[in-house]
């Protein structure tokens, strides 16, 4: 036994097996394992760092995870012995001991720069994430066995954390879902991503417990979230300190929330190969492009698709062909910019989208736009940062600038065109949809909250700018549109906050269905936070209401002025 310990070596290619069990059912597979492509095996995940493959062996199903970052810290190390593979399969042998589940470990290899950890799958197994949001649509069923996996969760982490083991890349994607029967298990995952201490302070464990929160904070209850939390400090042995362990863990939440979405703004205009790819067009084109999405969302095609660099290359090297051709119709024709939808082929796929060029209506603005981005990739930066933060807006699927030197010559906008009603369409529908309207104005109110939180101001805040997507028995979403407006701040000021909250106001005054007490739900939807005190909303109902008396005031001003002068005859 000593002879195939993880510690040794066995005498085939260099694999090391967990036991003689693991050593029968791979023996003369070791080859298939380190080239899993070549024999045929399904890729599951793949990123920069990590590919995954599925294949079978005898009778049983078999994981195997290729580790091959690229980073130079990593491929030292790999060379100095240090392993990805071997620190998962300690860390799932340890945890297995102390009544942790984890995926069962077979086999290693860490030789000549190849590195592969073998597993057997989970029976049918589900990612908890995917498993959630499949339950979500189940109704009172499905609720029922969210409020089990929950308890089931908060003992799997305080098993893992009673073990001295933090995971620091703890979210529900890595956690898998099994059981049958009305029973749940869960499995925890990716354990190369774990640090062991002798003991783990209260301060590590709630900062441990804030990705978690950080994952699932716009996707469980409140009551879930506090039946986790009740549940795990009983496992611990903290049973008293509810109140005390949830602002510990929400103080750790912010800081955590800003480095993950800092991480992914980073990404957006480069080239990973998973998701964007930065193309060069010939004649001073350039630009952004996704490959795909990985936010999922309710009623877009172009977020499931994957996309390949070749087929926007193809698309997009006449960019003048984007506005001709059978199908084009012009949304908006003016000084500032010209919007046509069309159907647009990518490949195999065939998107129903919008493209924006935009004018500079200013010559005064041919020096800064020299020295900044162009609209077009501010404004496909500014979608995907808000789709990172959980803010409904259309998918930007491609940005291209046209240079010459530093001079900004043309700048093109291609986003998934999104079929719902503008804002005050959809609230000034027939009765049947009053409750959905009220609702709306609710989820309004949050979106614009939820800009601010992540610093976020939009100069532009109007109906026209926000479309409401909703479908029978589901909670109206609203999206908001044309991004030019959107600026990312330091500090998200009051002012900037009531200019918001008036502009929306302002909106809903133009709307006949919304009276006063619909303007005030949106206003009390801004305010108001699960599990908040009452909220004392009078004060900034009056500023609200002065700020909107002048910002009306200055409309009919410039309205007036506009008729005199097109009354005005011409010389």
């Amino acid at each position: 036994m000593a002879g195939l310990s993880p510690d040794n070596p066995s005498a085939e290619h260099g694999a090391r097996f967990v036991d003689e069990q693991a050593a029968r059912l791979l023996a003369g597979h070791v080859d298939e394992l380190s080239s899993p492509a070549r024999f045929g095996w399904l890729s599951v995940k793949h990123n920069a760092s990590r590919t995954v493959y599925r294949g079978r062996i005898g009778s049983r199903d078999v994981y195997v995870k290729h580790f091959h970052s690229r980073r130079l810290s990593r491929r030292v190390l790999r060379r100095l012995g240090f392993s990805d593979a071997m620190v998962e399969m300690r860390f799932a042998r340890y945890l297995a001991s102390r009544g942790v589940p984890t995926p069962t470990p077979l086999a290693m290899m860490n030789r000549n720069g190849l590195e592969w950890l073998a597993t057997l799958a989970v029976e049918s197994g589900e990612q908890a994430n995917r498993w959630h949001a499949r339950q979500l649509g189940l109704g009172a069923l499905g609720r029922s066995a969210i409020r089990r996996a929950t308890v089931a969760l908060a003992d799997l982490i305080a098993g893992m954390h009673a073990a001295g083991v933090i995971h620091r890349d703890l979210h529900c994607g890595n956690v898998l879902v099994a059981g049958g029967n009305g029973k749940i298990g869960l499995v925890l995952m990716d354990l190369h991503r774990m640090s062991r201490r002798r003991r783990l302070s209260r301060r590590a464990m709630a900062r441990n417990l804030a990705h978690l929160l950080h994952d699932r904070r716009d996707l469980a209850t409140r009551t879930d979230r506090l039946r986790f939390l009740r549940r795990y400090l009983q496992m611990i042995g903290q049973a008293g300190d509810l109140r005390r362990w949830q602002r510990m863990i929400e103080r750790f939440a912010g800081p955590h929330a800003r480095r993950r979405y800092a991480s992914r703004d980073r990404r957006i205009l480069k080239s990973d190969g998973r998701y964007f790819e930065r193309l060069k067009l010939g004649d001073g084109w350039r630009g952004h492009v996704v490959l795909a999405s990985k936010r999922r969302m309710c009623g877009s095609c172009a977020s499931s698709a994957v996309f390949a660099a070749s087929d926007w290359i193809s698309v997009l090297r006449r960019p003048q062909s984007l506005f001709e051709g059978d199908g084009v119709e012009v949304v908006k024709d003016s000084p500032s910019s010209l919007v046509v939808r069309r159907k647009l082929a990518i490949g195999p796929h065939v998107i129903d989208v919008f493209i924006k060029r935009t004018r500079r209506k200013l010559r005064r603005k041919r020096l800064p736009d020299c020295f900044r981005r162009a609209r077009p990739v501010r404004a496909f930066r500014a979608g995907h940062m808000l789709l990172a933060r959980r803010i409904a807006t259309a998918l930007p699927l491609a940005a291209i600038q046209r240079r010459v030197g530093p001079l900004l010559l043309d700048g093109i906008l291609i986003t998934e065109a999104v079929d719902a009603p503008k804002l005050n369409q959809f609230l000034n529908a027939s009765p049947p949809r009053r409750l959905p309207a009220q609702e709306a104005i609710r989820q309004l109110g949050r979106m614009l909250r939820r800009l601010h939180d992540n610093k976020f101001a939009h100069r532009d805040l109007k109906s026209d700018n926000v479309l409401v997507r909703w479908s029978p028995g589901e909670t109206p979403e609203p999206v908001l549109v044309d991004l030019d407006g959107l600026k990312r701040c330091r500090y998200v000021t009051a002012r900037r906050r009531c200019q918001g909250l008036m502009r929306l106001n302002v909106s809903l005054l133009e709307c006949p269905a919304v009276n006063h007490a619909g303007r005030l739900r949106m206003l009390l939807g801004y305010l108001r936070r699960s599990g908040g005190a009452r909220v004392d909303f009078k004060p900034q109902w009056r500023a609200i209401e002065a700020w909107s008396a002048r910002k009306l005031r200055r409309q009919i001003r410039s309205r007036r002025r506009r008729q005199r002068a097109a009354r005005r005859p011409t010389q």
